[in-house]
């Protein structure tokens, strides 16, 4: 099994659930009592959300940069950045250490396949939603990507920082994220992603008819197959 070293902590709610399904789905595929090869670098949060508030992302990537060196040198063979948005910085990462980031798109692109479309709705944080780089990651994967208006595009931002980064749950959120989905194949979307690691503590495929990719298991997938291939 190959060692991995994961880049969370932002926020730690869907990173701890990394740490749980890598465990699970290595164990649910090796059996008896096999677990997951991780080193785990946590961050605080906080410092990290005022820097992208504030777009210092060169600031962000030269950190992040440091942890993922400071994770290959301690022997992880891999790094999964346990957040859609902080992959904004995966390029500059990737161009200062040896070993692969395992990039969630790929995991998107193999569901993309799955469900037969190349048109994906995305929701997630302004950042994923609205900056170049998740775009331009599923493009050069073939994949089109739609996004909700500007007013959705806001509460779904709002939602994920001021409710689910702090474990909160509101109904009233959770239905209107079931309504924007649905715009979203409405649109033209063949599936949606949850491009935002904690919104699957809001929204689950039980709720709508809309065909979902939550990204956060897409890419445990992905990164549990990495590990344990030949």
């Amino acid at each position: 099994m190959k060692l991995v070293g994961l880049l969370g902590g932002t926020s730690w709610h869907s990173s701890a659930d990394y740490y749980r399904m890598l465990n699970e789905q290595v164990n649910q595929k090796l059996g008896k009592l096999h677990s997951a090869d991780l080193l785990l670098r946590s961050v605080d949060f906080q410092w990290h959300h005022e820097r992208q508030q504030q777009d210092q992302w060169d600031m962000l990537a030269r950190e992040f940069t440091k942890n993922a060196q400071a994770l290959e040198k301690a022997g992880a063979q891999g790094i999964v950045i346990c957040a859609n948005t902080m992959h904004l910085m995966a390029e500059d990462i990737q161009n200062q250490i040896d070993i692969p980031i395992l990039h969630i798109a790929d995991a998107i692109a193999i569901e993309a396949k799955r469900f037969q479309t190349n048109t994906l709705g995305v929701i997630g944080t302004a950042y994923t939603m609205e900056k170049p780089f998740y775009r331009e990651a599923l493009e050069q994967r073939d994949i089109q990507m739609l996004v909700p208006d500007e007013s959705g595009r806001k509460e779904i931002h709002r939602v994920i920082y001021e409710e689910l980064c702090n474990g909160k749950i509101e109904s009233s959120s959770q239905q209107t994220y079931l309504q924007l989905i649905q715009s979203l194949e409405d649109n033209g979307a063949g599936a949606v992603v949850l491009g935002c690691t904690e919104i699957g503590l809001l929204v689950q495929q039980a709720l709508t008819p809309v065909k979902l990719i939550d990204s956060l298991k897409a890419h445990v997938d992905y990164v549990v197959d990495w590990m344990i291939a030949d």
